[in-house]
C-alpha cells in the first residue's frame, strides 16, 4: 500500500546519487521528490512538512565518509535514508508499544470506530493473536445492539477461533458489557474484548453511549478501529474520538489494500495515539503488532526480517521447518522441499508483500514487482504434484540432456498438470538454479543448527555479510533486477543466468568454493559406492 511513498524515497536516493556532502541545493531536489510522494499518498500536509523540515535539519551539511569503519562503502544517499529511516520510525510512534494489562482481574479492551471499519472482524482477529502470542484466556462481548446479524457474525467469529462470546437479549450496550465483565471474573478468563456499536457518522448520541460503557467497565484499552482506506478522514475520525473517550491506541485495517497509506503516516502525530495493531487480510490470523521500524523499513525498501520471520513462523510448522531446513543445507534439497517451500511461502499472503519484507526488496525494480503474480505457485505447485514420488525425490531424472527417458518424463507432466513442456523445463531449470543455491549456502557455513536457528533477526554479523553476498550473487551484481531464483519463481524477468550454473556473477573465490563443494560431493559419493 506505500508505493507511492517508497517510490518517493527511491527518487530521492538516486538525486543524490554519487555525492559526498549533503547541501541545501542537492538535499532540496531530494526533499522536493519525497514531498510530492507524501502529498499524492494523502499524508496529512502539516504532517509533510514537519517531517521535510526535520529531515533537512538532521541530514544539512553533514559530511559523509566515503568509507564505513566496516570497510564497505557509504554515500550521502545512504546516510540521507538513514535519516529519512529514523525520522519515519518516530512519526509511526517511536518504540513499539503494547496493550495495557490490568493486574488485578480480566485486561478490558473496548474497540470502537465508525460502522464499516471491520470492529467486529478485528475483535476476534485480536482475540486469536492475543491468546496465541501471549497465552491470554479472552471473551468476546456482543455489545452491537443497533447493526443486524452484528451478534450473530461475532459468535460465527468466536467459534471459528474456539473463543466464547457472551451477548444477551437486550438492547442495553452498558448492560451487556458489565455483565459479559462478571461473566469472565467468573470463568477466570483473562481477557475481555468488547465489540461496540458503529455509526456512518460520529453523533452525540454513540459518543455518549461509549462514554457509559467506559464509566461502567473502566477499560484499560479504547482502541479505535480505522480503515485505512479512507484517508485523512481517517484521522478527523480518530480525533473526535479522542476528545470524548480518551483513546490508547489505534487499530489499522485494510494495509494490505492497494490505498495510498496516508492514514498510517499521520494518525500518530495528528492524535498522539500509536497504531498498535494493523489488520493485513481478511482471515482471522491477518493482524500483527505495528513496528513502526518494521514497517519504516518497508517503505524506504530496506525490508522487515523480523515481521517476515514472524510471518514464517504463523505459516509453517516449526519442527517440520528445522529438518527440512537442516536437509538443504546439507545439500538435500528435492521436489518434495521445494513444494513445501512454495506452500509455505503461499500461506504468508501476497507475494508481494512477502518481498516487500526481505532485505532485497530495494534491488527489485517497480517494473519487475509488477511481474510478480500469485498464480504462479499454484501453477508451480500443480506441476510438481504431476511427477512421480521417484521423480520428485530425485530431480536429476528430469535433465533433458540425460535421455530420452527424461523428455518422456516431461511430457507426461506437462500433460498431467495442463501445462506446456517449456513451463515444466522452465521449472526445473529453476529448481536446480535454487539447489545450487543451497549447496553454496551449505559450503558457505550457513548451516549447524538449521536455517531458522540462524536467521531470526539475522544478528549475527558474519551471516549478514553472508546474506548479503548471496543477495549480490543471486541478483548479478545489484543492478536493479529481481534475483534470478526468486524473480522466475513468482513470474519476475531475474538477471540471465548463464547455461550450466549461476557462474557469471561469482568472483574467483566463490568459483573456487563452488568447485571444492563439488570435488567434496564427488568424494562423498565414491565412498558411499564402495561401501555397497
Amino acid at each position: 500500500m506505500f508505493d507511492l511513498v517508497t517510490q518517493g524515497f527511491k527518487d530521492a536516493s538516486l538525486k543524490l546519487k554519487g555525492q559526498t556532502r549533503l547541501t541545501d541545493e542537492n538535499i532540496s531536489q531530494a526533499l522536493d521528490a519525497i514531498k510530492r510522494s507524501l502529498l499524492d499518498a494523502d499524508v496529512d500536509l502539516k504532517v509533510t512538512k514537519q517531517f521535510l523540515e526535520n529531515v533537512r535539519g538532521k541530514a544539512l551539511d553533514e559530511v559523509v565518509q566515503l568509507k564505513a569503519k566496516s570497510g564497505q562503502k557509504v554515500s550521502a544517499g545512504d546516510h540521507f535514508i538513514k535519516t529519512c529511516h529514523d525520522e519515519l520510525v518516530e512519526f509511526l510512534g517511536g518504540n513499539q508499544t503494547e496493550i495495557i494489562k490490568n493486574s488485578k482481574g480480566p485486561t478490558v479492551i473496548l474497540l470502537v470506530g465508525l460502522q464499516g471499519a471491520g470492529k467486529t472482524t478485528h475483535a476476534a482477529k485480536l482475540a486469536k493473536l492475543l491468546a496465541e502470542r501471549y497465552k491470554m484466556r479472552p471473551l468476546l462481548v456482543a455489545a452491537d445492539v443497533y447493526r443486524p446479524a452484528a451478534r450473530d457474525q461475532l459468535k460465527i467469529l468466536g467459534d471459528k477461533i474456539n473463543v466464547p462470546v457472551f451477548t444477551l437479549e437486550s438492547n442495553d450496550a452498558v448492560e451487556i458489557a458489565e455483565k459479559g465483565l462478571e461473566f469472565a471474573r467468573s470463568e477466570w478468563l483473562d481477557l475481555v474484548i468488547i465489540d461496540t456499536a458503529g455509526r456512518l457518522a460520529i453523533d452525540n448520541n454513540l459518543m455518549t453511549e461509549l462514554e457509559s460503557v467506559k464509566a461502567k467497565v473502566n477499560p484499560q484499552n479504547i482502541l479505535l478501529v480505522i480503515d485505512s482506506m479512507i484517508g485523512q478522514d481517517a484521522v478527523r475520525t480518530a480525533s473526535a474520538f479522542d476528545m470524548r473517550l480518551n483513546l490508547t491506541g489505534v487499530i489499522l485495517t485494510k494495509l494490505d489494500g492497494d490505498t495510498r497509506g496516508g492514514a498510517a503516516l499521520s494518525v500518530k502525530k495528528v492524535t498522539g495515539k500509536n497504531i498498535l495493531f494493523a489488520g493485513t487480510g481478511e482471515s482471522l490470523d491477518k493482524l500483527e503488532e505495528f513496528r513502526p521500524d518494521g514497517m519504516a523499513g518497508r517503505i524506504l525498501g530496506m525490508g522487515d526480517v523480523v515481521g517476515l520471520m514472524d510471518d514464517f513462523g504463523k505459516a509453517m510448522d516449526m519442527e517440520k521447518a528445522e529438518k527440512s531446513a537442516s536437509r538443504m543445507l546439507e545439500g538435500h534439497f528435492d521436489f518434495n522441499d521445494f513444494l513445501e517451500m512454495i506452500g509455505t511461502i503461499g500461506k504468508m499472503g501476497p507475494i508481494k508483500d512477502v518481498i516487500a519484507k526481505t532485505p532485497l526488496a530495494s534491488q527489485i525494480s517497480e517494473k519487475d514487482m509488477d511481474k510478480v503474480k500469485d498464480g504462479d505457485i499454484s501453477r508451480k505447485g500443480a506441476i510438481v504434484q504431476s511427477m512421480t514420488t521417484k521423480e520428485r525425490e530425485n530431480p536429476d531424472l528430469l535433465l533433458i540432456q540425460k535421455s530420452q527417458t527424461a523428455r518422456s518424463r516431461i511430457a507426461r507432466i506437462a500433460k498431467g498438470s495442463a501445462h506446456t513442456e517449456k513451463d515444466v523445463k522452465d521449472l526445473v531449470d529453476q529448481f536446480m538454479q535454487m539447489r545450487q543455491m543451497m549447496q553454496m549456502m551449505s559450503g558457505m557455513g550457513l548451516g549447524g543448527g538449521g536455517l531458522l536457528s540462524k536467521i531470526p533477526g539475522l544478528g549475527q554479523l558474519n551471516q549478514m555479510a553472508n546474506m548479503a553476498k548471496m543477495a549480490k550473487m543471486m541478483g548479478g551484481g545489484g543492478g536493479g533486477g529481481m534475483p534470478a531464483g526468486l524473480g522466475n519463481m513468482f513470474g519476475g524477468s531475474g538477471m540471465p543466468t548463464p547455461a550450466g550454473g549461476m557462474g557469471g556473477g561469482l568472483s574467483s573465490a566463490d568459483l573456487a568454493e563452488i568447485n571444492r563443494m563439488k570435488k567434496r560431493k564427488k568424494e562423498e559419493k565414491l565412498k558411499k559406492q564402495k561401501k555397497r
